[in-house]
Formats: C-alpha cells, structure tokens, sequence
C-alpha cells in the first residue's frame, strides 16, 4: 500500500507521505527541490554562452578583429556563472535534503520503535527479527536516501527537460522536432517496462521474499548447533530452501524483463544525434555562401547540445525506478505500522490502581482468530503481597495469564484487574510502572554490567545498581569481571553463564522496585548452585511484592501462599500446597511424579519398572 487515506474521499500520494516523514523540516525538502531546479537551469547558461560566442566569431569571420572583446569576457563570465551556479546551488540544495533527510529516518525509526512497543507481544514476535531489521534499516534507510537524493533530482530532472525543450526550438525548431522525436522513442521504451502491473507485481513480490528469506537465514544461523548436531544442510532446511528458490526465481524474472528494455532505451538517449543527423544532411544540402553559414552554426549547436538530453532522460528513468522502489518500502513500512495496537484509555479516562492485588474474572483468550482457547473462563484472585504460583502441564496456559496480567494481549473475554481497575483502563505507562518481569530466556544488551541493570529505571545511582546486584547474588561475579560493573557484556569474550544472567535480570526487577512481579520460569536452567542463588534473590525480589511465579519444579512452589494447577486452560484445583496433597486430585499426582523424578538415577528403578541406565 503506497498511498493511505487522507480525507474522505482522498488518499496521500507516496511522495507526500515521504515527504511528511520530515515533519516540521519539510519547508527544507521544498527549498532544496527549488534550488536544485534553478541549480539544473543555471546548467545550460554555458551552452547558451558558448552559442552566442560563435555566433559572433562566425558573423564576422574572417575579420576577427571586428570582435568585440568586452562582449566576449561577458559571454565567458556568463558561461562561468552558469558552471558556479550550477555547482553552488546543488550543493546548497543537498545540504537542506541531507538535513531533513536525516530528520526524517529519524522520526521514522521513532515511529516504528514506539508502534512496535504498543502491539501486542506476540505480532512481534510473529514478524520476526528479520523482517523488523529490513524494515528499520533497509525500508528506513531508502525513505533517508530518496529524500536526501532523489527528492533534489527529481526537481532537477523535471526542470531539465523544460529548458531543453525552450533551447531546442529557440534556435531552429526543425532540429527540435528531431531531437523531441528522439525523446519520444526513449519514452515509449520506458512507459512500456513501467506501465506493465505483472512486472511492477513482481517487484513488490521480490522484496516481501527477500524478508522472508532474511528472516529464514536467521533462523538458520542461530540453530546452527541443531543443524550440526544432526547432520543437516542449509537444502534440507526447507523454509530457507523454499524462500532462497522463491527469491532467486523473482529476481531472474525481473532481472531478465528489464535485459531488452534498458538497452533499448541507453542506446536511443545516448545517440540523440542520429535523429539531428540526417536532419541536417537534408536541410543544408542546397544551401551555400552566406546562407550556409547560420545554419552550419545551428547544426554544429545541436550535435553538441543534444547528448545533454541523455544525461536529462537517464535522471528521470532513475527516478521512476526509485518511485517503484520506495512505494514497496512504504507498503513494507505500512505493514508494520498497520499492526493493530493494544487499545489505551482515552486521555483523562485512565485510572490509576491504589492498591495492587491481582485479579482475573472469568478470562477467556484466543491468540487468533478461529484458534483454540488458551484460556477459558478462568477466575483467580491473588491478594496484594501474597505469592500465587502457577503450575500444570507444558502448553496449559501459565504463560498466558502471565502475558495478560502484563498487558502483552488483551483478553477475548472477561477482565484483567489490578487494584479493581481493569488492566484495559490503565495508561500503558502506568501499567508497566507496577508490574516487573523475569523470564526464563534473558536477554542482556551489548552494554556495561552497570547498564543492563539500570536499564530497568535510568536514573538509578551506581550505587542502587550495586545494592540490587547485591541483593539478587550478582555482585561477586560481576565485580570477578576484568572491569568490573563497567564490563560490556559481548565484548572480548566477555559472557555469562545463564544463571549469572537470570541473576542480572533479577538485579533489574529488584532496581525497578514494582509492586507487582511475574517470574516465568526464573530457575528453568540453573544448576543446584545457581538455583540456591536465584532463589535467595528471588526471596529479596519477592518480598513484600504480590507474586505471580510460573514453575515447572514444584519444590520451588510449595511455599506458596496459593497453587493454581491450569490444565487445558482452566483452573483444575486451587489452594496451598498440603491442601493441594490432601485432596489427592491433579496436583498430588503431579507432586507424586516429581518426587518419584528427583529419585531416579542411573542404575536406579524407574516407576514404569524399567532399571534406568
């Protein structure tokens, strides 16, 4: 989609929409447009110039002494001037472009950070870390070069033409109609490659599967040690394979469209000549003495003025790509920016909870339409500053409710309520400002120690940080760094193993000091050591703080003050740990199986009456 609806009834051109990226420095965009026109129409002063000088010599060949020289050093200043304004202007009209230009990438990349942040988690990730990268760098980058380059150009190349043809009939327009008759046949060439819709179809196409091919390449890449592992190839990689043909075969057929078109358009352009030539031939056949020599003059003027339309023609054939180019970066950009975004309260509507007990009421999600339920009709109440801990089987939907507390979705039915206030009215800001998360995948940035963890509130001191890290166990390991809190994290070897990571990003929940924490799995990967650890300084995180822990190992929830077992999207059992035992339901099988799981070993009898070995 290269245009959006402006109005009623109206739609806003892609260049328009280019151009509005640029914000409030878009009155630089149309000044350098201007200059650069009147730098392309300085361009031909020398040819005028250079006319006129022989003109005068021929006029009063063979006495040159007749000539009068103050009209020549004018003529050769004219020509000069024509050169300094020209190349002045030009670079006067780039300098405002690259200006706006830059500012535009930049608000455009701030858009798209600020879009992606309101969306729900889960489109995110559907969209993959290749096609958002495209989309940041390459469609961004385009906007950034088109302004800063293509914009200037166009101006200049639709001037060009308009001055050519004004010098074309000036002088003899006999010779202009050759030369027009020449423009004519390059444009027919061109219309016929941008008006086909099949091959402009294919473009479109040829970028949508070079993303796709990205994004599968990353994929590839980062399961490398899987594909090792098993012997595999990049062919039996099918969705790599598939997308590397499906871009291979677009890219030949755009490329093989365009191999007869643009040769038969360079060739006309750069040989405007031969239209003039025979022209001439013809024209001056019968003429001799005095009436020759005006007309060799003219014909001479045209052979050397005429291959400036080539260079005119090219410009505008560049330019027509670039339209074709960008409008598919601006679908590409739309597409993202089209995600639909989690709906905020209308200003002065939201609501700000008091006090921080969570609350789901008959919660009903989907995560698409026509997809099965990942959660029916499950009501739970957690106290402020009580720890409810969600067990049940993988893919029941504990990582769902975790998702909808944050606000990562919006439910299909019922409501998520903090304090009584439905998640829904709550200022995104706001929302986040009471509710930390540790996840079992962390992600540290290629940063300092002492940065990760003030990323979670950046005015913290240095030492806050050092309180926090001390606080989640991490301040021993992070001081053994070579540098210390002020080791970048990626560089020169420098990694954590993933409980000191786990440990970090429970540093930053601790710095952020939220009411409300969801730990998804925090101890998933730890060994004994680090889960000794994690689970002192999930203790820290934890206290006093309203709890929402997700655990596959259930000694890590049996000190729970509530037990919620989801099963297939529901609530199957709740309450505490011996309450749970004594009711020898689901949960006292699942506690069963894990304690019989912790006592196996090699050698050892497993429940099914197989020696495990």
């Amino acid at each position: 989609m290269a245009k959006r609806k402006e109005g009623a009834g109206r739609e806003e051109s892609w260049a328009a929409r280019v151009i509005g990226f640029t914000g409030g420095g878009r009155w630089l965009i149309y000044l350098s447009m201007a200059l650069s026109a009147l730098s392309s129409a300085c361009s031909f002063i020398p040819f005028v110039a250079v006319y006129l000088v022989v003109a005068d010599v021929v006029a009063v060949y063979p006495d040159f002494a007749a000539l009068d020289a103050a009209r020549m050093a004018g003529l050769g200043w004219m020509a000069l001037g024509g050169v300094a304004g020209n190349i002045g202007l030009y670079l006067a009209a780039l300098l405002c472009a690259h200006s706006a230009a830059f500012d535009a990438e930049y608000n455009l990349k701030l858009q798209i950070v600020e879009h992606l942040g309101r969306i729900p988690l889960g489109r995110l990730e559907a969209l993959g870390t290749g096609r958002v990268g495209k989309v940041m760098d390459e469609s961004a980058g385009a906007i950034e070069g088109f302004l800063a380059h293509s914009l200037p150009d166009t101006a200049a190349a639709f001037t060009a033409p308009v001055a050519i043809v004004v010098l074309l009939f000036v002088f003899d327009w006999r010779f202009g109609l050759a030369a027009v008759a020449c423009v004519v046949a390059a444009f027919g060439v061109e219309a016929a490659g941008f008006s086909n819709k099949a091959i402009t179809d294919k473009m479109r196409r040829h970028l949508v599967n070079q993303e796709r091919m990205t994004n599968a390449t990353v994929e590839y890449v980062r399961g490398m040690p899987v594909v090792k592992t098993f012997g595999q190839t990049a062919e039996s990689f099918g969705r790599l394979s598939s997308a590397v043909r499906a871009y291979t075969d677009l890219a030949l057929d755009v490329a093989l469209f365009w191999q007869s078109l643009m040769p038969a358009f360079t060739a006309i352009i750069n040989n405007a000549y031969l239209f003039v030539l025979p022209v001439g031939i013809a024209l001056g056949a019968g003429l001799t003495g005095g009436a020759f020599r005006p007309f060799a003059l003219d014909f001479i003027f045209y052979l050397l003025f005429v291959p400036s339309i080539a260079g005119a023609l090219n410009k505008m054939m560049y330019i027509s790509e670039d339209s074709m180019i960008i409008s598919s970066h601006l679908s590409r950009i739309d597409e993202v920016l089209g995600i639909p975004a989690l709906p905020a309260p209308a200003p002065g509507a939201a609501r700000v909870p008091e006090r921080f007990d969570v609350e789901l009421d008959g919660v009903s999600f989907s995560y698409g339409e026509g997809a099965p339920l990942a959660l029916d009709g499950v009501s739970l109440a957690i106290p402020a500053g009580t720890t409810c801990a969600l067990v049940g089987p993988s893919g029941a939907g504990k990582s769902t409710v975790a998702s909808l507390v944050a606000r990562f979705w919006d439910v299909s039915a019922g409501a998520v309520r903090i304090g009584g206030v439905d998640v829904r009215d709550i200022d995104p800001d706001e929302l986040m400002g009471c509710v930390s998360l540790v996840f079992q995948d962390v992600h540290l940035f290629r940063a300092s120690m002492l940065e990760n963890i003030r990323m979670a509130r950046p005015d913290a001191t240095r030492e806050e940080v050092v309180e926090a890290a001390r606080a989640a166990q991490a301040d021993a390991f992070i001081r053994a760094l070579p540098r210390g809190y002020d080791t970048v994290y990626g560089s020169e070897g420098v990694h954590l193993s993933g409980g000191e990571a786990q440990r970090v990003s429970i540093a930053r929940a601790i710095l952020a000091d939220r009411p409300i924490v969801v730990l998804d799995e925090a101890t998933a990967f730890s060994d004994p050591e680090n889960e000794h650890l994690i689970q002192k300084a999930l203790g820290r995180l934890m206290a006093g703080r309203t709890v929402i822990m997700i655990a596959h190992r259930l000694s890590t929830v049996a000190g729970a003050d509530q037990i919620a077992v989801i099963d297939g999207g529901r609530v199957a059992e709740r309450g505490r740990h011996d309450e749970l035992l004594a009711a020898h339901g689901t949960y006292a099988r699942m506690w069963e199986r894990y304690a019989q799981a912790l006592s196996w070993g090699i050698g050892s009898e497993a429940p099914n009456g197989r020696e495990v070995a």
